[in-house]
């Protein structure tokens, strides 16, 4: 193993170990929008599908190394085998992919007259792919589902008395998956994703009396979740025109179609709440009585989430692709209640350049340039106001060490997004944002018997 991949094999750890931290310590000023629903959903994607719109449902890797990861379509894991290069055809080598990255959400969020911001890191995924056949893939990782955090106080006055009221959230939802792919011939791959969703939504709402001592009341829920969830995937390739000169097969042409399906389920959840009255004398609690204290189990009825996509790939160099999502939220409720959601949808573009994949004779020729955009409608729709979602996308995947077409490689992906969503029309907020994303991508041969000559 040379310098170069044992440096970038600790860099791999540290970032692992950093992304642990920044979970759970992460700020818990997210958005005044993740009250409603199960928070702030969090777009399941890798740093190439955030850099090219969110888009992925049609993409997988080709047969030239480096490998990355695709979150958006379990379909894809199939593609980690690469073909021996002779007339047998019968052996190849199997590229396990490993690949990790964190989010950096800078958050300006203005309503009339009013403007915050924050800034919020968390964990995006760590996730592990391991081609078991030439026909067969496996993965499993850690990915985030949700995020709820908001911290709001309004001031009245009345009767002279200053009244503060106190609203705060936290907490979110993630997921641990075990995935698999199946290839039954060339050109189309069947996958699916078994996952175990857990997590906690914890709302507070407090009612003070600053300036004078008087008794405030707390009330504070809490939702649980810890259920199984599955969701599944096609694709199908075809070369739509193969260039007769097999020293040009940068003219050639492909095509691939992908499909993606969640169907609704209903996840065990348990729910609490607490209410009381406290006396506060201005500066701390001096005594607390409890109003009430209930808990029971029920379910969150989850939505069906469709996508479809298409991408199509001139040689190695070229990559476009479209996606388009629908999530049924009006589905949703939570212990029978329904919350008046609206159905969501996304679209995405999104364009991948590399100069050479093989052979390159400089550095940058080996780069992975990226672009993307989307646009979308948030599950809420508020005072009659559905919430729009808009944003552009960019991004660079860094080659590091030595080239080895079917040997290890290892990448730096940087991706930045810039977008907004919602309005500051009918009392709303909206939100501007940039998000950061910042990973690794490890590849490497395993389970490859040696031969001897």
């Amino acid at each position: 193993m040379n310098k170069a991949f044992k440096l970038f094999s600790a860099l791999l750890l540290l970032l692992a170990l950093f992304s642990a931290g920044t979970a759970s310590a992460q700020s818990s000023d997210i958005s005044p929008y993740s009250r409603y629903g199960i928070g702030d959903l969090q777009d399941q994607s890798s740093v190439l599908n955030f850099s090219m719109g969110g888009t992925g449902i049609a993409y997988h890797n080709d047969s030239i190394t480096p490998f990355f990861i695709n979150l958006k379509n379990p379909a894809s894991y199939a593609y980690g085998f690469i073909p021996y290069q002779d007339t047998s055809g019968k052996g190849g080598i199997k590229m396990a992919s490993f690949e990790t990255g964190i989010v950096d959400n800078i958050l300006k969020l203005s309503t009339e007259g009013q403007t915050s911001k924050s800034n919020n890191a968390y964990l995006s995924y760590i996730v592990l792919n391991m081609p078991v056949s030439r026909h067969v893939g496996l993965s499993m990782g850690l990915t985030p589902v949700s995020s709820l955090g908001y911290n709001i106080s309004q001031f009245n006055t009345v009767d002279s008395i200053t009244v503060q009221n106190q609203y705060q959230g936290i907490g979110g939802f993630n997921k641990v998956f075990l995935g698999g792919a199946y290839s039954p011939f060339k050109g189309l791959s069947l996958g699916a994703n078994i996952s175990y969703i857990f997590g906690n939504l914890t709302n507070e709402e407090d009612i003070y009396f600053p300036n004078s001592n008087q008794f405030s009341t707390l009330k504070l829920e809490n939702v649980g979740v810890h259920s199984f969830y599955a969701d599944f995937g096609m694709m199908y390739s075809v070369t739509l025109y193969k260039c007769p000169d097999k020293d040009h097969q940068e003219k050639n042409w492909y095509a691939t179609i992908g499909l993606t399906y969640a169907p609704p389920i209903n996840l065990n959840a348990n729910y609490s709440s607490f209410s009381g009255s406290q006396y506060y004398n201005g500066s701390s609690i001096v005594n607390m009585d409890t109003l009430t204290d209930t808990s029971y189990v029920g379910k969150l009825k989850m939505p069906a989430i469709y996508g479809a996509g298409i991408t199509i790939k001139k040689g190695e160099k070229w990559t476009f692709s479209f996606d388009y999502t629908m999530s049924q939220w009006s589905q949703y409720s939570d212990f029978g209640q329904s919350e008046n959601l609206i159905n969501s949808y996304k679209y995405g573009v999104g364009i991948q350049y590399v100069p050479k994949k093989m052979y390159a004779t400089s550095y940058f020729q080996r780069i992975h340039y990226r672009l993307g955009a989307s646009y979308g409608q948030n599950y809420l729709d508020l005072y009659n106001t559905p919430l729009k979602d808009m944003s552009v996308s960019a991004g660079l995947g860094l080659p590091v060490g030595l080239f080895r077409p079917y040997k290890r490689s290892a990448v730096v992906n940087l991706g930045i997004q810039v977008g907004s969503m919602g309005t500051t029309s009918n009392n709303l907020i909206k939100q501007d944002y940039v998000k950061l994303m910042f990973g690794f991508t490890f590849d490497d041969s395993w389970f490859e018997k040696q031969k001897f000559y």
